[in-house]
């Protein structure tokens, strides 16, 4: 199936870090379209990615559970509750969200991060998201402090990082066999990239594990602006719902284990509400600057 479809809601119409549910969902192959631009929204194959691809080292699996606090928009808007999450067995808990100086804010009335003020009354340093389950793997950029590099856990566990290979390096012949033009374009980045902070015989850098987490309405950042991500489920457990929808076109789509959705990261989605637990999901990227690696401060040098 393609469709061309002209957005029913602007960004302007649509707030970040909100939560959306939509009725219309889409489970056979179908590439959308923007009517006016005729820029490829999303392309979605059903049932393309054998089984035995999943069966990535369990070390992953766990992984991918543990907390982030700094999901931003895509956590919601933060709330008392949403940072306290993997924060119960804390001496000093998070009592209330507040301002930098300490006045409190109420719930929802916050952005998608906020400082908190903890039960013994000191304030947090630093403004946090609602905790999620998420965690990347693979390599990062350079940013303000670091140098470009692997993660802390993917450089502590280079043997369970390895088990997911065969998995992104059949996606990625996936993505070139569907749309060669991003492919090609996201290669030319990849590229000239440090070779040791990228997922070889792909072309991407990163890749997100996220379980049994809800999205709010959000725009990726950092990665490639002229590729785009994979996308596919690892089934966990028992669970229905969680659709990746698309809140501009007011639809969703639903992914399940041996499916893939490539699809541009910087139009803004979210998920439907998600029943049961153990839906993990594999969100592969290339960084926007990983070739940038050589360049500016923290630069790492270019092998001759």
């Amino acid at each position: 199936m393609e469709l061309y479809l002209s957005e029913k809601k602007t960004d302007e119409q649509i707030k970040l870090g909100e939560y959306f549910t939509f009725d219309h969902i889409i489970n056979e192959d179908c590439d959308l379209y923007n009517k006016e631009s005729e820029e490829l929204i999303f392309s979605f194959k059903k049932g393309i990615i054998p089984k035995e691809l999943y069966d990535i080292d369990p070390k992953i699996v766990k992984h991918s559970k543990e907390g982030s606090v700094n999901r931003g928009n895509a956590a919601g808007s933060a709330t008392t509750e949403g940072l306290l999450r993997g924060k119960e067995n804390w001496k000093a808990k998070p009592k209330y969200l507040c301002d930098k100086d300490g006045n409190k804010i109420e719930d929802g009335k916050s952005s998608h991060t906020s400082y908190f003020k903890y039960e013994d009354g000191r304030i947090s340093k630093r403004m946090r998201s609602n905790t999620v389950s998420s965690q990347s793997i693979g390599g990062f950029s350079r940013n303000a402090n670091l140098p470009c590099r692997l993660t802390y856990w993917t450089k502590n566990n280079l043997k369970s990082y390895e088990s997911i290979f065969p998995l992104t390096s059949y996606i990625s012949d996936l993505y070139f066999s569907y749309v060669p033009d991003k492919w090609l374009y996201q290669f030319d980045k990849y590229k000239n990239s440090p070779e040791e902070y990228l997922i070889p015989d792909t072309n991407f850098s990163t890749l997100t594990i996220n379980q049994d987490f809800r999205t709010a309405s959000h725009k990726d950042k950092g990665d490639c602006k002229t590729g785009l991500t994979c996308f596919t489920i690892k089934n966990c457990g028992e669970w229905s719902g969680g659709e990746l929808c698309f809140p501009n076109y007011e639809l969703g789509i639903n992914v399940e284990e041996g499916d893939l959705l490539l699809f541009n990261p910087h139009v803004t989605h979210s998920n439907n509400k998600l029943k049961g637990t153990g839906r993990m999901s594999f969100v592969l990227y290339l960084r926007d600057k990983m070739d940038k690696c050589y360049e500016g401060k923290h630069a790492l040098e270019k092998p001759n």
